[in-house]
């Protein structure tokens, strides 16, 4: 009874995107998108090649000064150059995003006759939590889910289950047989949250950018091939 009512609760916060929401969903976004700069920046400096760099720094600075504490400094500063690249580089892919889809909200997912949908998670009169389903330009004939975000405080409660649930059944009513998600190897709560609701990694790639490619940077392709079944929350 009590999961039951749990249930309820839950798919009562969610409703489909209003106009007045859009300030609230890119913010949202963009916030849970800075929330992984320092994994991604620890995930840098465990690469060799990263830590090749740091002793060269090292040994380079101590050639010429002799000092440890100088040494000390120096990569200490190439440490820090390094998070301000990784956070530079964060913001640049907010931008792609919120220059996208979320750009005009209502023309990407909201159009009357299309198979693609937004939803909103609604607490207090805040904006909680999102997801988003469209088709996906990187495979015909599948569809993506997108923009699964939940605020921090409010996560450990089954929203963004109960999010992901709400695209899934859409798509059932609109006969789409294929699903798919892209996320990062640091996303790690989100790789459980995607397993436990039917979704199987079918690819692993280092993303396609320079940067990407110098710290290994890996993103997962997740895709779910309907069969009538429903997610349980």
């Amino acid at each position: 009874m009590a999961d039951q009512r749990a249930a309820t609760f839950l798919s009562d916060t969610i409703r489909e995107y209003r106009d007045a929401d859009y300030s609230s969903v890119r913010t949202l976004y963009s916030t849970g998108f800075r929330e992984h700069v320092g994994n991604v920046y620890r995930l840098a400096l465990k690469q060799p090649c990263t830590q090749a760099m740091l002793c060269g720094v090292f040994l380079l600075i101590y050639i010429f000064s002799s000092s440890f504490l100088t040494c000390i400094m120096g990569v200490g500063g190439v440490m820090l150059a390094g998070r301000m690249a990784v956070q530079y580089i964060f913001e640049q892919g907010i931008r792609l995003g919120l220059n996208e889809d979320l750009l005009d909200i209502r023309n990407s997912y909201m159009q009357t006759g299309s198979r693609s949908c937004f939803w909103v998670a609604e607490l207090k009169g805040s904006i909680v939590g999102t997801v988003g389903i469209l088709p996906c330009v990187e495979e015909t004939g599948a569809w993506e889910l997108k923009r699964i975000s939940v605020k921090r405080e409010f996560r450990g409660r089954g929203l963004a289950k109960a999010l992901c649930k709400s695209a899934m059944e859409f798509v059932a009513r609109h006969d789409v047989k294929r699903v798919v998600l892209f996320t990062s190897v640091v996303q790690t709560d989100a790789h459980k949250l995607y397993d436990s609701i039917g979704f199987k990694k079918e690819k692993e790639f280092v993303w396609p950018s320079l940067p990407a490619r110098l710290i290994n940077f890996v993103v997962f392709k997740y895709a779910h091939s309907r069969t009538g079944c429903v997610i349980s929350c």
